[in-house]
């Protein structure tokens, strides 16, 4: 047999291949040490500006909903409405409802966000007419799991109440 035996290594060598090996090591640990800072900021960045959006959000559907107790059940249909209306309105929505009945039920815990920089914000689709539900969306920004939906829900069940309302009154006139 004719086997070829590798020579053996140098301690010069083997030192060598040990200092290579512990800088790989090195570099390692220091990029998942980077990379985890990293990703806490990010993840804290991302969560301030969540709160930002979801506060922006709930300002503005609290203000729709105040807007319609005010204007039997008319949603507005401009920004500008909105803005006017809102400082006009002279009633909560009713409580005992799907939707929040007091400002600070809305915020959920966040600071209100003047309505003015809230309108700027968020992104509201305006219905055509005051019997229209507007819908809100974040204009891409981040927010909790849940909260447009949450806010355009209120919109829906605002108007399914009022529709019912309607209803009822149009039947107990048409009864007499």
């Amino acid at each position: 047999m004719n086997e070829i035996m590798p020579e053996p290594m140098t301690p010069e060598l083997a030192a060598r291949n040990r200092r290579i090996i512990m800088v790989v090591a090195a570099v390692f640990v220091a990029m998942c040490v980077a990379i985890i800072i990293w990703s806490r900021v990010v993840t804290q960045e991302s969560r301030a500006q969540a709160r930002v959006t979801d506060a922006a959000l709930r300002s503005v559907a609290w203000s729709i909903l105040c807007y319609a107790s005010s204007n039997d059940g008319a949603f507005p249909t401009s920004d500008a409405a909105l803005v006017a209306g809102a400082a006009a309105a002279s009633s909560m929505p009713p409580a005992g409802k799907p939707w929040p009945s007091t400002q600070e039920s809305a915020l959920g815990g966040l600071a209100a966000t003047p309505l003015a920089e809230a309108v700027k914000t968020v992104g509201i689709t305006w219905g055509a007419t005051p019997d229209v539900v507007p819908n809100l969306n974040t204009k891409g920004s981040p927010s909790t799991f849940g909260a447009v939906e949450a806010v355009n829900g209120w919109f829906a069940e605002y108007a399914r109440d009022r529709m019912r309302s309607g209803a009822s009154t149009g039947e107990r006139s048409s009864s007499k």
